[in-house]
């Protein structure tokens, strides 16, 4: 409740700031009287050179400035291709009621450049996607591209998590590569990429056909500087964590060219101890009993991750590339049980108290190659991708447990273990063709293949008198294929005075899991079409204010190890179980928007979703008892969503970003029917003390959640940093609170048939944080190409 009244007052001070000091308005023109956006004012004090404060004007050329007249500060005004222009700012002209027009003028030996370059605003429009253009701007100087992304609107950053439009599940690429990083790998790579080196950023909230049908999040796009001078460049990162268990991240990154060659190799390692204290009650209509749980979980995890390449100019205009990426990660979970069955008609007691071990080990290897060329000035060109992706995954679990009578008397033992391993084999190849044709248009053409093979066992075995037995009744083998085709295009243009991007998408699937054990054979063979369209209409004479539509189909398939049927004891009374049967869901995508100003948005949107495919949490219809985790197709699924964005600038040295999304969402199954409204708000503000020295708050409130039959009470989360830059902003050192009133807990019921369910869970949210990142350049700078993946969504399955 304190954080949620802090938000409030947060909230309150966002709207209701009163100004102390003086203030101007003006606007920046050029010799012809018209404005210039996004010009650079640096304001400084008599004595000291260094800018108290930067900020840039907006695509109108106006500006707003406080500052403290009794001083008499300078402003610089400036702007690529133009003579900078310097005013003393005095009391008289603090009082001034006509908006101060400032005019630049054009040097002498840069006109050229400056009739390409000048009206590049920060923020533009395209069709299928928003572009926030960062190159040369100075309010990037320093940052992290992690920060940066928080300048586009929608998009939000929370523990290092990133979503569009309150939709989590957002996928990062470099230069058109989607990353194949996510958590902390994600997280460090992002806070070790300099703003600096980033041309401009690309949000993609809802994706068209030439990227993968699977997924119903967003993308962002990150465009890297074109820089080709020879040279080595790399960065160095370490962090430290400490909540009830401490953590540690290190990291090293290391590009070199050397004439038509490029090297790189980045790699990461950390080591992370956390826990998780559950506590569960079951209310049952139909049984002579109920069940309560505690349990306290500690988690270990252990990460190693290499990637490294060669990239190979072939000429100007083509170049191939060889990469190879690997992870291997280990994992363990122990947590210490006292579950209770309680008889209300004073039948007895039973109480049983255990341990149960849970490890995991990954292994996971990318080998993949790039061919590319340009066949024009405009951009037309041809792209070959084919990838082999492998994955060893083995999980073991197991149960050591004594049951016990309401006098405490010992009654039996229980000890039983299981092991599951899983391969994978995957190659990819996906090709395509860009042809640009006039000054609006053009078209694209592609196809992909791809064969993934997934074999899956397992063992059991139980401890009797002393000696483990292997149980053959509860082994079995799984052997699943599943080969994809898919052929799309695209078209982009021009059409009465709209801009249009329509596009479709082929996919031809089969699938076949035969469960050896027991001789059951499963089949598929389908095509479907995914088309999605995007409208974008003007409404003034700028084009900063405008309409948008969009339609799209997507599908979101099962993950392959959701399709394993394996079995993990959790403990006693819970199991985690695959389900081989499960079918990909469906979703149709409807948004129509409207954009003021080129920043607040105002967006409407409707999703439907068939055959959902969430967790469901049920119970053995043969045991009671026992409660099941698995996953199954849950039925139709309903969003309709109302959402708005609004950057505001407080102050010369406060800037917030407020998104308030309000959402409905009704599920129906043929066992219940969900519905429920949803309330999301978060807000992130970022405090400028110095131009090296930075404090943001990170606030985020949720009024409940559904996630399959589980429904999650409000969630309210707050995160506090500072940051500063040494050594001509090569390095940055920060420190983070976050949850640091304990407010993150998950609390919620689980509804299935004539029983429920109530859980309380804690994490360990409450960290404090500290980081080192160290950029260098030993020689001249240059850019690495980055090398795309055809197997990037389905190493997201696995």
């Amino acid at each position: 409740m304190k954080t949620l009244n802090l938000l409030l007052i947060i909230l309150l001070l966002t709207v209701s700031y009163t100004k102390a000091q003086d203030t101007i308005t003006g606007k920046v023109l050029d010799e012809a009287g018209l404005a210039i956006p996004f010009a650079t004012l640096k304001l400084s004090s008599p004595n000291d050179n260094t800018p108290a404060l930067v900020k840039l004007t907006d695509q109108n050329g106006v500006f707003k400035l406080q500052y403290n007249a009794q001083q008499k500060p300078s402003l610089t005004v400036s702007y690529l291709g133009y003579a900078s222009l310097i005013k003393v700012l005095s009391t008289a002209q603090s009082n001034l009621n006509d908006t101060l027009r400032l005019s630049l003028k054009p040097q002498e030996n840069n006109l050229a450049e400056v009739s390409i370059t000048a009206r590049k605003a920060l923020i533009t429009q395209k069709i299928d996607r928003l572009v926030l253009n960062i190159s040369n701007n100075s309010l990037s100087a320093g940052k992290s591209s992690l920060e940066i992304l928080s300048m586009a609107p929608g998009v939000f950053v929370n523990n290092g998590v990133i979503s569009i439009n309150g939709n989590a599940g957002t996928r990062v690429m470099v230069n058109g590569k989607i990353l194949p990083l996510n958590g902390d790998d994600l997280t460090n790579y992002l806070n070790n990429l300099r703003a600096d080196d980033i041309e401009s950023i690309e949000v993609i909230a809802h994706p068209p056909a030439e990227y993968e049908a699977q997924g119903t999040g967003g993308m962002l796009n990150i465009i890297l500087k074109k820089q080709s001078a020879a040279g080595i460049n790399g960065s160095i990162n370490a962090g430290y964590t400490q909540g009830r268990y401490a953590g540690t991240n290190e990291g090293v990154r290391l590009n070199f060219k050397e004439d038509k060659t490029v090297f790189f190799v980045n790699y990461t390692f950390n080591k992370l101890k956390s826990y998780e204290d559950n506590e569960i009650n079951r209310q049952y209509v139909n049984q002579p009993y109920q069940f309560a749980e505690a349990a306290s979980y500690i988690n270990n995890n252990t990460g190693h991750r290499i990637n490294t390449g060669l990239i190979y100019d072939l000429s100007k205009t083509q170049y191939i590339g060889l990469d190879y990426a690997g992870s291997f990660n280990r994992k363990t979970a122990t947590s210490q049980s006292v579950a209770t069955v309680d008889y209300p008609n004073n039948e007895q007691d039973l109480r049983n108290i255990g341990t149960f071990p849970v490890g995991t080990k990954t292994n996971y290897h990318n080998i993949g190659l790039n061919y590319n060329i340009t066949f024009d000035k405009s951009g037309s060109g041809f792209q070959l991708l084919a990838d082999y992706t492998s994955n060893k995954l083995t999980k073991n679990s197991a149960a050591y447990s004594a049951f016990y009578n309401d006098s405490d008397v010992r009654l039996s033992d229980t000890a039983f273990r299981n092991t599951t391993p899983g391969n994978a084999s995957i190659y990819t190849a996906d090709a395509r063709y860009l042809k640009v044709f006039g000054k609006n248009n053009s078209v694209t053409f592609g196809a992909k293949g791809v064969s993934s093979v997934i074999k899956n066992s397992a063992t059991f075995e139980g401890l009797e008198d002393g000696d483990w037995k292997n149980n053959p009744e509860q082994a079995y083998r799984y052997d699943y294929k599943e080969k994809i085709l898919a052929g799309y295009f695209n078209y982009t243009g021009k059409i009465f005075n709209t801009d249009v991007k329509l596009g479709m998408r082929g996919e031809y699937t089969t699938t076949s899991g035969n469960l050896v054990t027991s001789n059951m054979l499963t089949e598929t063979a389908n095509f479907n079409l995914f088309p999605s369209l995007f409208l974008k209409h003007g409404l003034n004479k700028d084009g900063d204010n405008y309409l948008s539509l969009y339609y799209g189909r997507r599908i979101a398939r099962p993950s392959y190890n959701t399709l394993n049927p394996y079995e993990s004891y959790l403990n006693n009374y819970a199991v985690g179980r695959g389900n081989p049967y499960l079918k990909p869901s469906f979703s149709n995508v409807y948004e129509i928007g409207f954009t003021l100003k080129g920043k607040y948005s105002f967006k409407a949107g409707y999703q439907n979703d068939k055959d959902l495919v969430s967790q469901l949490i049920k119970i053995d219809e043969q045991n009671p008892l026992l409660a099941i985790y698995t996953y199954e197709n849950f039925g139709n699924n309903k969003n309709l969503s109302l959402s708005v964005n609004v950057p505001v600038s407080i102050t010369e040295w406060w800037e917030s970003n407020t998104n308030v999304e309000i959402r409905h969402q009704k599920i129906n199954t043929p066992d219940l029917t969900i519905g429920k409204g949803m309330v999301a708000l978060q807000m992130n503000h970022d405090f400028k003390l110095s131009p090296k020295t930075s404090i943001n708050l990170n606030a985020f409130y949720l009024s409940n959640l559904i996630g399959g039959n589980f429904l999650a009470k409000n969630l309210v989360s707050l995160d506090i940093g500072a940051q500063h830059k040494l050594l001509n902003n090569k390095l940055l050192l920060k420190t983070t609170i976050s949850d640091p009133f304990y407010t993150y807990k998950i609390k919620g019921t689980t509804v299935y048939k004539d029983y429920s369910s109530k859980l309380s869970q804690r994490r360990q949210t409450r960290t404090f944080n500290v980081s080192m990142n160290y950029n260098f350049d030993l020689g001249k700078a240059f850019k690495s190409k980055i090398l795309q993946k055809s197997s990037e969504e389905e190493g997201k399955r696995l």
